[in-house]
């Protein structure tokens, strides 16, 4: 018997769900979508992703709140229902079926989904993950923002770190620092936590949100501001954070060793407040 998930309001068994050729998430990634962390069976930080999922819908005009606000709901009994204790949580709107054109008709009824998908393995609890990384031109759009399926360069990006060795890619637009294919970018230089200010050139990340606000709570300094790649490079610690893997230690940038080449101080102390704040052990 195969997992349910839902498709437009159904319960559904992953096998048999399909949508239309002609929805418009396929043909124009005209979607958006938010993936939640799920810790013993709990949702973490559920109220700010609903929020990150309206406002990445209304963006785009896809809804004023009803229908992610609906398929949380119907994500939540689909939890419940399937009974995973830890999970990550995927759901995706986008505007619909319609003949191929690029002027989206009035009226069309949004297609929704929402699954349960396997937690990427740590390799150890309470230590940071340790991943290699290069830098790419950021050549995305510059509404980065909005949590939208559009990640052609982002797949591209990864897809060419992995080729040449690496992890993963972080993004540099006009010599600074932007975020990685799937995860903000954090730096410790002179022991201050610095990371990227919200704008519309990053995702404006859940995980980041918590790991300052650890931060503040365990001392340590935090600047909110540009930083360029050639600082990046000199950092002590290269840090990134996404609800996949939660808070993982660049140990080699565009392949030098970064510190010591282990995750530093500053990750692993906030690993572990993010863990214990996660698990509520």
């Amino acid at each position: 018997m195969t997992r349910q998930m839902v498709l437009n309001g159904r319960f559904v068994p992953e096998d048999e769900a399909t949508i239309s050729p002609v929805d418009r998430g396929f043909q124009f990634a005209e979607s958006v979508y938010e993936v939640i962390r799920i810790y013993g069976g709990r949702p973490f930080e559920i109220d700010r992703h609903l929020r990150r999922f309206r406002a990445s819908a209304a963006a785009i005009g896809l809804s004023d709140g009803y229908v992610t606000d609906t398929l949380g709901s119907q994500a939540l009994e689909l939890l419940a229902r399937v009974g995973d204790k830890d999970a990550l949580l995927y759901m995706q709107v986008s505007s619909g079926a319609a003949p191929r054109a690029h002027l989206r008709p009035e009226g069309l009824t949004p297609t929704t989904i929402a699954k349960l998908m396997p937690v990427p393995p740590v390799p150890a609890p309470w230590v940071p993950q340790q991943l290699t990384a290069m830098t790419v031109p950021d050549e995305r759009w510059a509404q980065c923002h909005i949590k939208t399926t559009m990640l052609l360069v982002n797949t591209t990006a990864k897809r060419r770190a992995v080729a040449e060795g690496h992890d993963d890619a972080i993004f540099i637009r006009d010599g600074f620092v932007t975020e990685a294919t799937a995860a903000n970018v954090f730096a410790v230089i002179g022991g201050v936590l610095c990371t990227p200010p919200k704008s519309n050139y990053i995702l404006h990340g859940i995980t980041r949100e918590v790991l300052l606000e650890l931060a503040a709570e365990a001392g340590v300094p935090v600047v909110e501001g540009p930083i360029h790649l050639l600082r990046l490079r000199e950092a002590e610690e290269v840090i990134m954070t996404a609800t996949a893997f939660e808070v993982a230690s660049v140990t080699r940038l565009d392949g030098k060793t970064v510190g010591n080449g282990e995750p530093g101080p500053v990750a692993r102390k906030l690993v572990q407040r993010f863990q214990k704040r996660a698990t509520g052990e």
